[in-house]
């Protein structure tokens, strides 16, 4: 699958390349203390990936539009995902009733969001390579602002983290997110970082991988040879692909059943909250800010899409 938005070079910043698909810092250790908002109270919940999906479709969309005042191309494409929870994503389908009849929702992804999740390059690095090296520098400019306004915050853990305060990419956070983006992307950042380390966690307890074993069996039974739910998922993706929804649904089903009767993802989900509750106040505050800055921006995001379709007489 090609990244969200391709920058022009390297990586520009951690922070750019969490939401780019570059490669990201260490995941700090559940001691490791950021200096931000504590809070004892219950996290808000995880956006599923088609949420998540919404609100970066949003963000391109501001920025399409921002780069079109300076003159400049920028693609906003949406992405294709699942409305199925983030921990089903990370550790095993759960809804057997959804599998039987939708599989996992590939077969049912409209055609335009296909077209944007596919493997083709990325529309707008193929358009900065048309451009000439001093044009490369303003196009960066214009997404990302001058060098001098991407301050770097030094965490604790020891990385740098650059932000852009000025240029598109900005302007679109700000409008979605608020003005503070240093606590925003300080949020993301943690909270990235920490969720992929719990999971490993997770896939990596003896009571996940007992589970795990099972559904291993169980599905091998099924005729699939499946390692993981995840590698499942991308067979039940090719399966819709090659043999429609029929294909998929097999796929699915049988793995939520496996799942089901193993006790898969209810295992992970636990032994997940236990890792959360053990993190302490300092990372979980910032785990609650990017949280509910998400949440309290879906609302913004889905008015500039339904907008966004409804100029193209796109039903939304």
């Amino acid at each position: 699958m090609r990244s969200r938005r391709s920058l022009v070079g390297a990586c520009l910043a951690v922070v750019i390349a969490a939401a780019a698909g570059c490669s990201t810092p260490a995941a700090p250790g559940p001691g490791a203390a950021l200096n931000g908002p504590t809070d004892t109270g219950p996290l808000p919940r995880a956006l599923t990936p088609a949420e998540d999906a919404s609100l970066l479709y949003a963000e391109d969309l501001i920025v399409h539009a921002c780069m079109a005042r300076s003159g400049l191309r920028f693609v906003a494409e949406p992405l294709a995902a699942s409305s199925r929870p983030a921990a089903e994503q990370r550790y095993g389908t759960a809804d057997v009733f959804a599998a039987r009849a939708h599989g996992y929702g590939y077969s049912e992804t409209p055609a335009r969001q296909r077209r944007a999740d596919s493997t083709s390059p990325d529309p707008n690095e193929v358009y900065q390579r048309t451009l000439s090296p001093g044009a490369q520098r303003a196009y960066e400019t214009a997404l990302y602002g001058t060098p001098g306004s991407r301050p770097q915050v030094e965490l604790p853990d020891g990385q740098g983290l650059v932000i852009a305060t000025e240029g598109c990419v900005a302007e679109a956070r700000k409008r979605l997110y608020g003005d503070d983006l240093r606590g925003y992307l300080i949020s993301q950042h943690v909270t990235a970082n920490l969720e992929g380390h719990i999971a490993q966690d997770v896939r990596n307890a003896k009571a996940y991988r007992s589970a795990l074993g099972g559904w291993r069996t169980c599905m091998a039974n099924r005729g699939f040879t499946f390692a993981t739910p995840q590698d499942a998922r991308q067979g039940g993706e090719t399966a819709a692909h090659k043999g429609g929804l029929a294909a998929e649904i097999r796929v699915a089903a049988a793995d939520a059943e496996c799942g089901r009767d193993h006790r898969l993802l209810a295992t992970a989900v636990a032994l997940e909250q236990d890792r959360f509750a053990d993190t302490g106040p300092e990372l979980t505050g910032w785990i609650k800010e990017f949280r509910s800055l998400r949440l309290a921006a879906l609302p913004k995001a889905r008015d500039l899409i339904r907008a966004e379709s409804g100029s193209r007489g796109v039903k939304g």
